[in-house]
């Protein structure tokens, strides 16, 4: 359970920092408009999987 605790968090910074590169003004004029909601869709997914990790119950043995 500890595993799966600590790979959510790191989900969620990978999440975290994705959207902050493409928000953060000296990175977000090299990018296009496509990069952008490709960053802010692996964001999204990255957080999706983090809510699932952690919200996910061990199995049953």
């Amino acid at each position: 359970m500890i595993l799966r605790r600590a790979l959510a968090v790191l989900l969620l910074l990978v999440a975290l920092v994705a959207l902050a590169v493409s928000r953060a003004s000296h990175y977000s004029d090299d990018l296009s408009d496509s990069a952008k909601s490709g960053i802010a869709v692996g964001a999204a997914v990255c957080v999706l999987a983090a809510v699932r990790f952690w919200l996910r119950k061990a199995p049953e043995q």
